[in-house]
């Protein structure tokens, strides 16, 4: 590859994040954060004209037809190009009571093992896996910007018991959450999703108070690998005032080629309880559409990654330029012209988005 070169406005680079010392924390948490944080909800949907009944000895009675967590109100697909583009990035925020670590803390790899009728091991399919780059790290979601990374769990049916299937999404507002659009499911009319910020084992590592229902969805249509494969969700609990959020920045040409991208997800089949990266990834070429641009890389993905941002680390902050949308495979004739990819969703469609959830959703 060629000597890298900064631009003005350049993301560092691994090897700069590696000589910057963290940031601690400059402040005391706020006791409401840390009331807010520390305190787990319950949150309980019952039918019209029903009420709770009064707890007697520690159980709470539910009317027939509740069930636990709340329906999505508003879900909208806008039309490309429908959503006015910044004028600037959307700002980055981390506050003075989160620790900057700009690596985060590797962690164990915690896997579901696989065998086989005749007790051999199964690897699961793990998605588009290149080699370009060290394989994916485990880590611990402590401190900005890794706790403000979380993984997403979605309903169809939101009276279910269990979830149907989960994605990664980041918080990028004080309530809203980017994700990509195929996370969503648009066609479904009693859903319901769960955003857990800093998702480790089953909890949220801010503290159990660390999550919170969405109660709206924006997104971009259709709903496949494309350049507007993005959405934002509402949260109920406004939790990026708690941790923080990313930024977003519209692509730079002169940002291709060069080594300064991370992706953060959930892979099922690395470990799908704990969160991984890949540092040091580069843009290989990038396809405009309308206002939106699909961002072509080898960075190791599978099912569980949908959503999980595309992002560089700048003095002020982390900002994400993409949201992963998926894998991409074009046969051109007779083999010439082939490509294979992932791809993730970025573009000034990406902060035209979220500034429609940060304008909408304070």
């Amino acid at each position: 590859m060629a000597e890298q070169h900064k631009g003005p406005d350049s993301p560092f680079t691994l090897e700069e994040l590696a000589l910057r010392d963290d940031l601690p924390a400059e402040q005391k948490v706020p006791d409401d954060v840390r009331a807010g944080l520390a305190s787990n909800r319950v949150t309980v949907t019952v039918p019209p004209g029903q009420q709770l009944a009064p707890s007697t000895g520690g159980t709470l009675t539910l009317p027939e037809g509740s069930f636990y967590g709340c329906a999505v109100k508003e879900a909208r697909l806008h039309e490309r190009g429908s959503l006015r583009a910044p004028d600037g990035p959307q700002q980055a925020a981390r506050p003075m009571w989160q620790p900057y670590l700009h690596h985060p803390r590797p962690a164990p790899v915690r896997r579901l093992e696989m065998r086989r009728i005749k007790g051999g091991t199964v690897t699961p399919f793990a998605g588009p896996v290149y080699g370009e780059y060290p394989p994916r790290q485990v880590f611990y979601p402590r401190g900005y910007p890794w706790v403000c990374i979380g993984r997403i769990f979605v309903w169809r049916d939101i009276s279910a018991p269990n979830w149907d299937y989960s994605g990664t999404g980041v918080l990028a507002g004080a309530r809203t959450v980017l994700t990509a659009s195929h996370v969503v499911p648009w066609g479904s009319t009693h859903w319901g999703a769960k955003f857990v910020a800093g998702y480790y084992d089953g909890a949220s590592t801010a503290g159990p108070g660390g999550w919170s229902w969405v109660t709206d969805a924006h997104g971009y249509g259709p709903q496949n690998v494309s350049a507007h494969d993005m959405a934002v969700f509402r949260l109920d609990t406004p939790l990026g005032n708690q941790l923080g959020w990313f930024g977003t920045k519209g692509w730079d040409s002169s940002w291709e080629g060069r080594n300064y991208w991370t992706l953060v997800g959930y892979p099922g089949a690395v470990s799908p309880e704990r969160p991984s990266y890949q540092a040091a990834i580069h843009v290989i070429d990038t396809d405009t559409d309308s206002d939106a641009r699909e961002l072509e890389h080898h960075a190791d993905a599978g099912p569980g990654d949908s959503g999980g941002p595309f992002f560089g680390q700048w003095s002020d902050g982390a900002y994400a330029i993409g949201t992963l949308s998926g894998y991409e495979v074009i046969h051109g004739p007779l083999g010439i012209g082939s490509e294979d990819n992932n791809i993730s969703a970025g573009g000034n469609a990406l902060g035209a988005l979220v500034k429609f959830g940060r304008d909408n959703w304070p």
